[in-house]
């Protein structure tokens, strides 16, 4: 190979990262409340849901001086831009789930905790964006404020008991985590959480699971506790 072919190559595979980095930024939408902002909540959307799904819950929270981040997952469903996926099928019942991790990561790191530390981070997950929340989030080395998954479950290698398969990284041993789940959810059922908090609470002191009156969606009752959780940190003694 000549040096010009050399150097044609070269700016090939280098225009080829710029493109590939540049493709793995989430869109999302923010909503910031108040006068200021002193926290942040990340809402983790479902399957088939997008940036737009859970705007309404910042009014059903109601959490003062918060900044509201609702990512996008990067897959089409079925070809449809108006609903997307975290995870991928890349053969038959084979499901990946990476490169929305590392996506994610990358946008709680560039755009969340330049402005915010992280112990004033919170993430809410519904459905599968409760089972983004047990994979990537459990794995942060960053300790959040609280992490709030509902309605939703661990994959199918996570039966294991051992921690070691879940990476689940200790920063996160003593943050609180209420774990949501419908009573009468027949979309994913309520058994799903009921192992993960099984799971975890072995290992985290701050972790609780409440189950409200509901199907597959986020209960009232459940957004109060969240509340309750998140404005506990900021009240002065």
């Amino acid at each position: 190979m000549n040096i010009v072919k050399f150097n044609i190559y070269i700016l090939y595979i280098f225009n080829n990262l710029i493109l590939n980095v540049m493709n793995e930024s989430l869109n999302f939408n923010l909503i910031r409340s108040g006068e200021y902002q002193d926290k942040a909540i990340i809402m983790i959307h479902g399957w088939q849901g997008n940036k737009d799904s859970f705007k309404f819950v910042v009014n059903l929270l109601d959490v003062p001086n918060c900044a509201w981040y609702f990512p996008e997952a990067p897959y089409d469903f079925e070809d449809n831009p108006d609903k997307k996926t975290w995870a991928k099928e890349i053969s038959p019942g084979v499901w990946t789930v990476e490169k929305p991790k590392r996506m994610l990561r990358k946008f709680i790191e560039d755009e969340v905790l330049s402005d915010f530390n992280s112990e004033d981070v919170f993430v809410l997950g519904f459905s599968q964006g409760a089972a983004v929340c047990y994979e990537l989030i459990c794995s942060f080395t960053h300790p959040l404020g609280g992490i709030f998954p509902v309605g939703g479950f661990m994959r199918e290698i996570y039966k294991n008991t051992q921690l070691k398969s879940l990476d689940f990284k200790p920063a996160q041993f003593n943050r609180p985590i209420l774990i949501g789940h419908g009573r009468d959810d027949h979309v994913v059922p309520l058994e799903s959480s009921e192992k993960a908090y099984n799971l975890l609470k072995k290992y985290c002191k701050n972790i609780d699971l409440y189950i409200y009156n509901g199907r597959h969606k986020i209960g009232i009752e459940y957004l109060k506790k969240v509340k309750e959780l998140i404005l506990s940190k900021y009240i002065k003694a």
